[in-house]
């Protein structure tokens, strides 16, 4: 197992061009398939298109003229013309005053009336999770009813046995992997149809999810896909996808391995919220403060100065600060839930800074709901970017808040040079600072995965502090 871990973290570092990777654990997973049996008919050795044959049918048949043979076979003139100067090009057909099959035209259409159709049966795999079509595997079979919780669910609807019209949009695929079974074969199969499906069952192929950090001091957990020894690229892409739409087909997984290896008192640690009475009491003397500095606002003083009313209201705001906890601490989950608050309720301004951005976060969801604020006319500040992170940013993701930069001038989209800083601020109603990566890492309500913690900040003028720090990570850049 040692020597295993070894090499996984090898190829870790070589494939991201990580040289400190770690690898923390690894496990088996099912990576789902439909299994399917086909009783298929097919033409070989073919010389000629199924549409090249027919075109030569009919101009033997005295459809001379390519109008006459589009209206027979009900199909568009510029395809016809298509097929005709393909026809022209190798000698078969020859166009003079009327289409005339040539000598070499006559031989190849009296071949491929000889050829006789081939039927039989042949296993094919379906990918449930993005529809693509196979027919070979090299990798081990995965109980899933013995290692049920890390079975990777289905996601493509599964066709019914018999109903071959579920298979219609696969013709295409079943012909090319046809094709790839004689691959030193010069002339076309072609597919003629697909006579019943005969068997269709789900089947699970085993893989190796891996979970490493890029350095030991990072707290980012990633993760990789492995199979016989190498990384699997397509299989992570199309679970990034997935991701990307919000579909967390690994999640019951991460929460299985949680369970397994976290000593239990990290579940039973709780931290209380401060009360929302508490706040609104700070909030209202730190409004009565400002207030006396304004003397066009009539303040009731009961027979004091102003001055004595002022001093005597901070010296209440003291005592409440001690008494209470003003900086509400805040776990995992409940730090992103604060993050879509923030863009939901921002008025005026929202400022999101984190190192990293990844698809899995910045998806569609999150594109749609940065419209939306930034419809309400809030200013919008982005800031991204640490020393090294090209590999762990998303392109898809930065093009679209790119593109959402180019469409919104209320949108400051920007890359710093190096930030490891993680915040968010809305308004000056609040601000977090937390070791939580908001443009970056999934949180879930079910996963907690790894424990992350952040701190709101709710008094105006650390929240202004911060946004000013915020903006001067931009003018350095």
């Amino acid at each position: 197992m040692e020597n295993e871990i070894k090499d996984f973290e090898n190829k870790i570092r070589k494939y991201h061009s990580l040289p400190e990777a770690i690898v923390l654990d690894s496990k088996p997973v099912g990576y789902p398939f439909y299994v399917l049996r086909l009783d298929l008919t097919y033409l070989t050795n073919r010389e000629l298109k199924l549409l090249e044959e027919f075109v030569l049918k009919s101009i033997t048949n005295g459809l001379v003229k390519p109008k006459e043979i589009s209206s027979f076979l009900g199909m568009e003139s510029y395809q016809i013309e298509k097929v005709l100067s393909e026809l022209i090009s190798r000698d078969l057909v020859k166009k003079e005053e009327n289409l005339e099959l040539t000598t070499v035209g006559l031989d190849a259409l009296e071949q491929q009336t000889v050829l006789a159709p081939i039927s039989e049966t042949q296993t094919f795999y379906l990918d449930t999770l993005n529809g693509k079509l196979t027919n070979s595997f090299s990798s081990e079979n995965f109980d899933s009813k013995i290692h049920k919780n890390s079975a990777i669910n289905k996601i493509i609807k599964k066709p019914k046995k018999s109903h071959i019209e579920d298979l219609v949009d696969y013709y295409p695929d079943i012909e090319k992997l046809l094709q790839k079974s004689v691959p030193n074969h010069p002339n076309l199969i072609e597919l003629v149809q697909v006579n019943n499906i005969e068997k269709i069952y789900p089947q699970w192929h085993e893989l190796l999810l891996v979970l490493y950090k890029n350095n030991p001091g990072d707290r980012e957990i990633e993760y990789e896909i492995f199979s016989r020894g190498s990384i699997q690229v397509e299989y992570r892409n199309t679970i990034e996808e997935l991701y990307a739409e919000g579909k967390k087909i690994l999640e019951p997984i991460f929460q299985q391995m949680e369970q397994d290896q976290l000593p239990e008192s990290l579940g039973n640690e709780v931290i209380f919220s401060i009360k929302d009475d508490d706040i609104q009491t700070v909030e209202k003397l730190t409004t009565k403060i400002s207030s006396l500095n304004d003397p066009d606002h009539f303040v009731e003083t009961k027979n004091n100065s102003v001055k004595q009313e002022k001093q005597k209201l901070q010296k209440e705001l003291k005592q409440v600060q001690n008494k209470t906890r003003i900086s509400e601490v805040i776990h995992t989950y409940q730090i992103r839930e604060y993050l879509l608050k923030a863009s939901k309720e921002a008025k005026n301004r929202l400022m999101i800074i984190s190192p990293w951005i990844k698809a899995n976060v910045v998806d569609e969801k999150f594109i749609s709901t940065l419209k939306d604020t930034l419809k309400r006319k809030v200013q919008v500040y982005i800031i991204y970017g640490i020393k090294g992170s090209k590999v762990q940013n998303d392109d898809k993701s930065i093009k679209q808040l790119g593109n959402l930069k180019a469409n919104y001038k209320n949108l400051q989209f920007d890359k710093t040079k190096n930030t490891h800083r993680k915040q968010i601020i809305c308004d000056d109603k609040f601000a977090i600072v937390t070791s939580f990566n908001f443009l970056s890492f999934r949180a879930d309500p079910h996963l907690t995965y790894r424990d992350e913690l952040g701190v709101i900040l709710r008094d105006k003028q650390t929240i202004e502090d911060l946004f000013k720090s915020g903006i001067n990570l931009i003018r350095v850049c």
